[in-house]
Order: structure tokens, then sequence, then C-alpha cells
């Protein structure tokens, strides 16, 4: 299995599905988690909770099921779902942060991007626990596809003033800068994940 593999996490990485699952139940729903957690569930009516829930290995649930390796490159925060092992999937983002198609530019993972780049420091987490309405944050905006070759000009640094949490705690804020790009505009609304951070303002 191991010379086929095309996920970009390895066969022994931890990954959630349910107990109807492992028991046979076809894998109908498949989760892509921002924070990079895959989960692999059958029909909505069988529910995943603590009773349900099993952690398995990335490689137990493609030997369980080996249609799922077409979705090894479904993005952190997309799904997919369909309606039977015959039916061809459907992918749709999962998430409430901008992505290219929707809005014209997405948000770069900060943590992602200090891998690459040293004038990237990302705070830390006890940091971001921190923040609060009020609170000014930078942001990466690249307005390109994702999976677009990486080109000079695309990306953009800005600062989003934090203005409330969503209903799934994540951050809501507007942009405090004029962008150069005209996808968006000072003052617009956008979600944005603790992982996009990547700076935080300090008054001095």
């Amino acid at each position: 299995m191991t010379h086929d593999w095309e996920f970009d996490d390895p066969p022994e990485a931890a990954c959630f599905t349910t107990t109807f699952v492992l028991q046979g139940s076809p894998i109908l729903r498949v989760f892509h988690d921002y924070d990079g957690d895959w989960q692999f569930h059958g029909h909505a009516d069988q529910p995943a909770d603590d009773s349900t829930v099993q952690v398995v290995a990335l490689g137990q649930v493609v030997q369980l099921d080996a249609s799922v390796g077409i979705l090894h490159d479904l993005p952190c925060g997309w799904a997919a779902e369909r309606d039977s092992p015959d039916c061809e999937w459907r992918r749709f983002k999962d998430t409430p942060f901008p992505s290219f198609p929707e809005n014209g530019y997405y948000l770069e993972d900060a943590v992602w991007l200090s891998e690459y780049r040293n004038d990237v420091n990302p705070p830390s987490k006890d940091e971001i626990e921190q923040l609060d309405v009020g609170d000014f944050v930078k942001l990466v905006f690249r307005f390109a596809d994702e999976m677009d070759d990486r080109e000079d000009g695309q990306c953009e640094r800005m600062w989003v003033e934090i203005t409330g949490f969503d209903d799934d705690g994540y951050f809501v804020g507007t942009i405090e800068n004029d962008p150069q790009h005209d996808a968006t505009k000072y003052g617009e609304s956008l979600s944005f994940h603790p992982l996009h951070i990547a700076e935080i303002y300090v008054d001095e």
C-alpha cells in the first residue's frame, strides 16, 4: 500500500471514524478539518458521538475503503460527500474562512508560512488565547487560488481588528488597511482561524 500512498499524512497518522464504519457501513462523508485532522463517517443518520467515535490509523481507513484515496488532495477546511459508494464525491468548503473561488483571496496558514519565511513569527497559543474584541492582528492574504504556483505580488499582510467570535469560536474581524488588490477593501468583515494570525499588535 505504501508505494501507492498519495495522502500527505502517513498511513499511521491518527484519524477519526465511527463504529458504524468499522462494522461495515460505507463511508459517505469525509472531513479534512482546518487543523489537519481527517474524519470518515457513514450516513448522516449514524451519529458521531462519545459512544461511537473511534480513533484509527489513516491507512486502516484506506484499507477498509480504497475509494477514499481519491480525496487525498482534499484541502484542509473542506469536506466531501456522496450518496452511495457507487456515486462520485461532491467536494465543498466546510469553514467560514475566505476562499479564492468565493472571495478572490484566502488566508495563509501563518504557522506553515513561518517554516519557509524567517520574517513570519506567529504568536504562541497562550498569546492567542488572550486576544479579545478590539485587539489587532496581522493576517497574510493571498490573492490567488490555493493550488496555483506562487508568484511575487500575490500576498498582502494586513491588520484586522477583532470584532467578535462566531458560533464555532472562530475570530471575526474587519480589515483595517487599504488593500492593493481589488478583491477586498477596508472595513470588510471576515472570519479567521488562530492559525491565520501572523502577528499581534502591541501598543508600546
